[in-house]
């Protein structure tokens, strides 16, 4: 009874124990695997080698420019002639101040559009110059306008009689004075005599004595009459004696 069970258990031994041949099968598969990964992991670390060595390229090349324009720099600062600006301190809030502006470091508000439209209105646009006008040729002067004649018999009677008071003389004497006067010119200043050149009132021959009195005799009866009454008291002392030679000879 006991062999029984022994033969049984050899049995279910073999059946359990691997064969040589599957072991070996079993190992050649395993260094199979085994190669596999192997090249797999060489394969991905060549990869990561030959992108570390592109990268470190890259970086080499990027320094040796960046210390090419410090280089570049540094030479161009030390040139002659070029002068680096001295540094200037300030304040923040320091304002500075220009000719028509003021300018600080604070910054301030913007204008609101109507302050801008308000300050753009004050802005006068400049006129283009204009061409000066050509002066205008000048005129020749205008002749003077020629004195007017007053002929005024009853103004001039007037101006006479007064003259007379001045010279003590009378009412009687202004009589003889008004009829001489009358035969000589009819009391008109502007009387003149074709035959022999006698002028004005009183009949001055010539008659530029009158200029004696005024450069106005040929217009102004005034001067004709002052001159007349000087003659008359000169050379016949009154006008009633002048008044008489004139009847006497028709001349005085």
């Amino acid at each position: 009874m006991s062999a029984s069970p022994q033969r049984g258990r050899r049995r279910a031994e073999n059946v359990s124990r691997p064969s040589l041949f599957a072991l070996s099968a079993a190992g050649k598969g395993t260094r199979a695997a085994g190669r596999s990964s192997v090249t797999t992991t060489a394969k991905c670390m060549a990869a990561v080698a030959v992108v570390g060595a592109l990268v470190a390229a890259g970086a080499v090349t990027q320094s040796e420019e960046t210390t090419a324009s410090a280089q570049n720099g540094a030479n161009l600062l030390a040139a002659p002639g070029h002068a680096s600006a001295p540094a200037v301190s300030a304040p923040l809030d320091a304002p500075i101040t220009f000719p028509g502006a003021d300018v600080s470091s604070k910054p301030s508000a913007a204008p609101t559009s109507a302050a801008a439209k308000a300050q753009a209105a004050k802005v006068e646009p400049i006129a283009a110059p204009s061409e000066a006008p050509s002066a205008a040729p000048s005129k020749a002067p205008a002749p003077a306008a020629a004195p007017v004649v007053v002929d005024d018999p009853a103004a001039a009677q007037a101006f006479a009689s007064a003259e007379l008071a001045t010279r003590g003389w009378g009412a009687g004497e202004m009589s003889c004075l008004t009829q001489l006067w009358n035969r000589e010119s009819e009391w008109l200043t502007s009387a003149e005599n074709p035959n022999g050149g006698a002028y004005g009132i009183a009949q001055s021959l010539p008659a530029e004595k009158m200029a004696s009195v005024a450069g106005d005799w040929k217009t102004n009866y005034e001067t004709q009459i002052i001159w007349g009454l000087g003659y008359i008291e000169e050379r016949y002392g009154s006008p009633c004696a002048a008044w008489g030679h004139s009847n006497a000879v028709n001349w005085y």
